[in-house]
C-alpha cells in the first residue's frame, strides 16, 4: 500500500480547500505557538508544508527566524511559494542544512507506512541539530476509527468530490473520487490515501529520540481526544 503516491497527494491538493480543514487550522496552530513560545530557535523546517499557510503565519510571528517548507506534492509547493514562503518539492535527505526545530502539522506522520516510519525518523535526525526538536501531531485511534470514518461530499462550480473512509486494525483508508469541469465535460480521477495508527509506544522505541512532552487535544471538540501533539528531542 502506497500512502504517499504523488498522484494521490496532488489530487488531495486539488480539493484541500473543499474539505473544511482550514476552519480548524487556527486552533491547531495555536497549540504549536504555545509550544514554540517556550523554545529558543533560529531556524525551522516544516515537513509536509502543504499550501504554506502555517509557514506564512510562523514567518509573521517569529520574524527573526529562518523558515523552509518541503512537500511531496509539486502542486502544493507551487501554492506555498505563490503565497510568499520558501518551499521546495524535495525529500528530507536532499537537504544539506540543519534546523533547530522541525514541525509537521495535520497528522503528516500518520501518512507514513510502517516501512517508511523508521527510515523517516532516521533521515530526520540528519537535519535537526543535536538537542533540537521535532513537533508534530498524530490522530488518535478515536480520531481515525470514530471521527473520520464514513462518507463525505463537497462541491463548487467546477469540482465535485466524494470520499469514502474506513478504519480497521490500525489502518485508515480514504477513497477519493474527483470530477473536474473542463469546458463542457468532467474529468474523473480516483485515488486511495492511507493513514496508519501510531501511538506513544511507537515513539518511545525510536533510536536517538526522546519524548519531551505529549499534549492530547480535542481539535474537533468531541468527547474524546482526537489528536496528540508530540515534542521529540534529538538526543544523539
Amino acid at each position: 500500500m502506497e500512502s504517499n503516491k504523488k498522484e494521490a497527494l496532488n489530487l488531495y491538493a486539488k480539493v484541500e480547500d473543499l474539505l473544511g480543514i482550514k476552519e480548524y487550522a487556527p486552533k491547531l496552530y495555536s497549540y504549536y505557538y504555545e509550544i514554540l513560545d517556550t523554545l529558543e530557535f533560529n531556524s525551522l523546517l516544516d515537513i509536509g508544508c502543504g499550501s504554506g499557510d502555517f509557514l506564512l503565519k510562523l514567518q509573521k510571528r517569529y520574524e527573526n527566524s529562518r523558515f523552509l517548507g518541503i512537500d511531496k506534492s509539486s502542486q502544493m509547493v507551487k501554492v506555498a511559494r505563490d503565497c510568499g514562503v520558501d518551499a521546495l518539492n524535495i525529500e528530507i535527505e536532499q537537504l544539506n542544512i540543519e534546523f533547530d526545530i522541525a514541525t509537521a502539522t495535520f497528522d503528516m506522520v500518520n501518512y507514513l507506512t510502517p516501512q517508511e516510519y523508521i527510515d523517516f525518523f532516521n533521515k530526520l535526525k540528519s537535519v535537526i541539530k543535536k538537542d533540537g526538536y521535532f513537533i508534530f501531531d498524530v490522530n488518535t485511534e478515536f480520531g481515525l476509527s470514530d471521527l473520520a470514518v464514513g462518507n463525505f461530499i463537497a462541491q463548487d462550480s467546477n469540482r465535485f468530490i466524494t470520499i469514502e473512509s474506513f478504519y480497521e486494525n490500525g489502518l485508515y483508508e480514504s477513497n477519493f473520487t474527483l470530477f473536474e469541469r473542463v469546458e463542457n465535460c468532467y474529468n474523473k480521477s480516483q485515488e486511495r490515501i492511507f493513514q496508519y495508527l501510531y501511538s506513544r509506544d511507537f515513539f518511545k522505541l525510536l533510536s536517538g529520540w526522546e519524548i519531551d512532552r505529549v499534549l492530547p487535544i480535542k481539535l474537533y471538540e468531541m468527547e474524546k481526544f482526537d489528536k496528540e501533539i508530540y515534542i521529540l528531542k534529538n538526543v544523539d
